[in-house]
């Protein structure tokens, strides 16, 4: 028994999920800033993610 959801609920699902993704982001950039600067001894000047 699927039930559809409503625009407002579908668009609080996907705002919290892109919430979630830039804290996710941000935690992953500063484990693999200071990751690289243990390997090289360098600050990282960029970070890419998809």
């Amino acid at each position: 028994m699927k039930t559809k959801i409503t625009k407002e609920e579908a668009l609080a699902k996907f705002l919290a999920a892109k919430e979630k993704k830039r804290k996710c982001l941000v935690s992953l950039e500063q484990t693999m800033k200071q990751a690289y600067k243990q390997r090289t001894g360098k600050e990282a000047e960029t970070f890419f993610a998809l």
